[in-house]
């Protein structure tokens, strides 16, 4: 009977074990359905904030359109139109105030994509010893970076 008891108190233990980590398991779930509902929302507010931005942006450049059509037809002798040469190569396309508006805006975003991108590799200097790329290989990235750069 001694042993029957002692594999009874072994096993009550185990189960006993087994539910204080189930109940422990079951918080860290109940943690991060709640972590996962707060992060969907912060996204869901950041890609709001960025459609506004964008909104913003370009009722900002009709807005300057606007001003351009309205001092046009306040001084229409100061903004008479051209006739077009009849060799369209030798003059470049003249873009709107709007449209340079948001070229400027894709060109400053294309370079901010760049420069998080160099952000996010990390550098020879901070990598660890079996990481290390030979000499060779790292004076083959020092180009690629120095163009994303723009210093070449």
């Amino acid at each position: 009977m001694t042993d029957t008891s002692k594999e009874l108190e072994r096993l009550q233990k185990l189960r006993t074990e087994l539910e204080s980590r189930l109940a422990a398991i079951d918080d860290e779930h109940k943690t991060v359905e709640e972590d996962i509902i707060i992060l969907r929302e912060k996204v869901l507010i950041h890609e709001l904030e960025k459609k506004m931005k964008e909104k913003g942006d370009a009722v900002a450049g009709l807005r300057i359109e606007k001003r351009e059509l309205e001092d046009r037809m306040k001084n229409p002798n100061k903004f008479s139109e051209k006739k077009e040469p009849e060799d369209k190569t030798r003059e470049p396309k003249r873009l709107s105030l709007s449209e340079a508006i948001l070229k400027a805006k894709e060109e400053m975003e294309n370079k901010k994509d760049t420069v998080e991108e160099e952000k996010e590799e990390p550098s020879s200097v901070f990598r660890k010893k079996d990481e290390q790329i030979p000499e060779s290989d790292e004076k083959k990235e020092e180009p690629e970076k120095k163009k994303k750069l723009g210093i070449f």
